[in-house]
């Protein structure tokens, strides 16, 4: 699917895919104490656990990822709800009349014979952009083409006393004009059509954190106010303005934290022998200090040199009934790219595996992979919980962005290789939102120094924690 959103009485459903009135299916319920009627939509939206909708009337609408490849959307109400529907070849239209309507309330089932796009749905599929949206604290921009970080400028200033922050997206939308977006902490959203760009200015009265990552041909953008305007230089970029915000619910969240590798499993090998066991235990327990004395309640799944099972590290985490589970590791690559190649990134669960992720995953997984092969790896993959997936995409842009706003206040050359999704086994048990951060190339000659340097161990700690508290700030 690819976007879910609402106009007037109706609730429009995109796809990437043709579709037929197969693949809606229709039921009602009896009122306890509303009456519901419900839709079964074959398909996976990933943003489900994000997304609100409402539409003018009494009526309530609720949406979310039932199966891994089926999507619930509800209509409540006091009195029987009077829903139809129509089916095009890559959309459905959920129309919702009147609740003092008395006409029959079975839903009509319409194949409209040519695709319809209504003017309201918003989606562009001629142009770069397809379609942009909000919801809550971010922004989502998804495109008809491959998308890269060449194709986003990003600035800001301050002028007539308010913040901006601005984006320059390449690429036409054509409804870019009527649009209207809107963020829980930001004041004014205004979206303009560019000769070859689409503008984005958010504008806010006082100072915001700003954060972007472009993951599968989309762009998210998220955006939190603080409480009081910044009182650093307004020259100095916002990803290097670190904002310690930490929740005032810190105390009732568990946080398991997960040293990868130890023991006869050293991990990647850098120059001059460092090794990557050493570097993951040492960022690991300083990040333990940092969110002990921000009120969180943290465990370890190791303190010393010792191996412990990929598939037993997440024991620890579901017992505990953790609110998030992170594993510290490091990154290497050949020694024919290893002068070339350093960065941070951050992985989330997921089935889908670029070329990329599977070399990233060999790596941490070959300790500890021995019990499936790859046909049930594959199955096993296609089942994981969707609504956790998305979570962990949402808590893996906080941490990759904290972690860089840290390493760049002393290293301005840190590079960001972004927030990316793959099959990482110390995942998969994880009942919780659950991310892989990766500190840096062990591999590379410059890197490999500064990760085994104190107070660079302690700048991407206290990086890992600042994601952590916009993560809980976001989603409490």
């Amino acid at each position: 699917m690819k976007s879910v959103s609402t106009s007037k009485n109706s609730i429009i459903v995109d796809f990437n895919v043709d579709i037929t009135k197969d693949d809606i299916k229709f039921f009602e319920l009896k009122p306890s104490p509303l009456y519901r009627n419900v839709f079964d939509i074959k398909g996976y939206f990933k943003d489900a656990l994000a997304t609100k909708l409402a539409i003018e009337g009494e009526e309530t609408i609720t949406i979310g990822q039932n199966q891994p490849d089926i999507l619930r959307i509800v209509v409540s109400g006091k009195t029987k709800p009077n829903t139809s529907y129509n089916v095009s070849k890559r959309q459905l239209i959920i129309e919702v009349k009147s609740s003092t309507s008395k006409s029959n309330n079975t839903p009509k089932q319409n194949v409209i014979q040519q695709p319809t796009i209504v003017d309201n749905s918003l989606v562009d599929t001629t142009n770069a952009i397809r379609y942009i949206e909000s919801n809550n604290n971010s922004i989502n921009i998804k495109f008809n083409k491959k998308v890269t970080q060449k194709d986003i400028k990003y600035t800001h200033i301050k002028q007539n006393g308010n913040f901006e922050y601005i984006f320059d997206i390449s690429g036409k939308y054509k409804y870019a004009n009527p649009i209207k977006l809107t963020l829980d902490s930001i004041d004014k959203v205004i979206t303009t059509q560019n000769t070859n760009s689409v503008r984005l200015r958010l504008i806010n009265k006082t100072s915001a954190q700003i954060k972007y990552n472009i993951v599968n041909n989309e762009l998210v953008i998220e955006a939190i106010a603080t409480k009081s305007e910044n009182k650093q230089s307004t020259s100095q970029s916002t990803t290097n303005q670190i904002q310690n915000l930490t929740p005032k619910n810190a105390k009732n969240k568990i946080i398991v934290l997960d040293a990868g590798h130890g023991g006869d499993d050293v991990g990647a090998v850098g120059p001059n022998k460092r090794y990557e066991k050493v570097v993951n235990l040492a960022v690991t327990k300083y990040l333990e200090a940092i969110l002990k004395q921000r009120g969180y309640k943290v465990y370890l799944t190791r303190t010393t040199d010792k191996f412990i099972k990929v598939m037993d590290r997440t024991v620890l985490a579901n017992e505990k009934n953790a609110d998030l589970f992170i594993s510290i590791h490091t990154n290497s690559i050949t020694k024919e790219k290893a002068n070339t190649t350093s960065g941070i990134e951050t992985f989330f669960l997921s089935p889908a595996r670029s070329e990329r992720a599977k070399r990233v995953a060999a790596q941490e997984n070959k300790s500890d992979i021995r019990e499936m092969n790859e046909s049930s790896k594959n199955v096993f993959l296609e089942s994981l919980n969707r609504p956790r997936i998305t979570a962990s995409h949402k808590f893996a842009i906080d941490v990759q962005a904290g972690i860089l706003q840290a390493a760049r206040s002393k290293y301005k050359d840190v590079k960001d290789s972004g927030v990316r999704e793959g099959p990482f086994w110390v995942l998969v048990g994880a009942q919780m939102p659950s991310i892989l951060v990766e500190l840096g190339y062990i591999s590379h000659p410059e890197e490999s120094k500064r990760l085994y340097e104190k107070d660079y161990q302690q700048l991407l700690a206290n990086g890992i924690a600042n994601g952590i508290d916009s993560y809980f700030l976001k989603n409490p």
